[in-house]
């Protein structure tokens, strides 16, 4: 659907050997830990998907703020009501990022700072790609055929935008893992 840019690629390594000093990521990791310490490590890049998913979502944002500027209040001292519809449409979308973003700024600030962000970082995750899969629709179908045109960045981001919500996780497994944080249960406890 969409994020060709994305050179996606298996490689193989058979008899090499890596210097320490040029291993990716921490030394320390346990590799007893198996699958449990491969999910550790979408505490650290599901923030990172959910600011790719913020980002892809601004832009689509910024275009359809373009291409409707002359609608807009660019003050936003129109009350909500008084709006066109579209307007409010826009509003409305910009407020949705919002709380992605600052859901997002919040998981990867707490990975930075080693702290645990396992329920933060789904619930950026889980928010900011079903935001950016909403936003970049949206704003395709209120370019209308502006907007389904392949010279059009809108199309574009309207197909990366399903990949952001679905890798790293889709939004039923980020709501699972909400909920096991949020109750204190397990994976065996919670399925």
């Amino acid at each position: 659907l969409g994020i060709k840019a994305s050179d996606t690629a298996t490689i193989r390594f058979e008899n090499c050997r890596v210097p320490t000093s040029n291993l990716l990521g921490n030394t320390e990791i346990d590799v007893a830990k198996g699958f449990a310490g491969v999910m550790e490590t979408f505490d650290n890049t599901r923030p990172l998907v959910a600011a790719m998913a913020v980002g892809c979502a601004k832009a689509a944002l910024e275009r359809i703020k373009e291409i409707f500027k002359d609608q807009l209040d660019a003050n936003y001292a129109t009350p909500y009501l008084q709006c066109s519809h579209i307007a409010a449409q826009i509003y409305r979308m910009e407020a949705e990022w919002e709380a992605a973003r600052l859901l997002m700024l919040k998981a990867a600030w707490m990975a930075d700072n080693k702290q645990p962000n396992s329920r933060e970082a789904s619930i950026s995750k889980a928010k900011a790609g079903r935001v950016c899969n909403e936003i970049t629709l949206r704003c395709v179908e209120l370019a209308a055929s502006v907007g389904y045109n392949e010279d059009e960045l809108l199309e574009k981001w309207a197909r990366d935008s399903k990949i952001l919500d679905i890798f790293e996780g889709t939004q039923q497994i980020q709501l699972l893992i909400i909920a096991r944080r949020e109750l204190g249960k397990s994976s065996s406890e919670l399925k």
